[in-house]
């Protein structure tokens, strides 16, 4: 009677002894960059063409993002045009992993949909974080 109770008393001891070092793991803070905020700074985007025709060109869209913060950051990057009558286009969307002080080129084409305003667009690239807008840069597209 007394090794049926002993050998599951012993062996739930053990399983508890072995898992304490993995929940005191849980508690610790870190692998976010040791508590540095967001920080991120977005170049004022190039064109390869300031001027394209709607359903006919496509046009390279060239940025640098940089991570401005000392420890690693996940932001989610956004390059969308706004035509001139004001519909936006979403032209590519990215969560991208930066190292602290790290810096990433961003080069996306854009082929302008034949529907597109004729007229000024604006093409801008932003960074954020979560739902926070850390960064955002512009330059202008004529479209005709």
């Amino acid at each position: 009677m007394k090794n049926c109770l002993l050998r599951p008393t012993l062996g739930l001891v053990c399983v508890v002894l072995l898992a304490l070092p993995l929940f005191a793991q849980r508690g610790k803070g870190g692998g976010g960059g040791g508590g540095s905020t967001a920080c991120a700074i977005v170049a004022t985007p190039t064109v390869s063409s300031s001027t394209a025709t709607a359903g006919g060109d496509s046009v390279g869209i060239f940025s640098r993002v940089t991570n401005c913060s000392s420890g690693k950051g996940r932001y989610t990057v956004t390059v969308a045009a706004v035509s001139s009558c004001g519909a936006e286009t979403v032209i590519a969307s990215s969560v991208i992993s930066f190292s602290g002080g790290e810096s990433k080129l961003i080069s996306v084409p854009y082929s302008v949909a034949a529907n597109t305003c004729k007229g000024m667009s604006t093409v801008y690239v932003s960074a954020s974080s979560g739902s926070t807008m850390l960064a955002n840069q512009s330059t202008a597209l004529f479209i005709e």
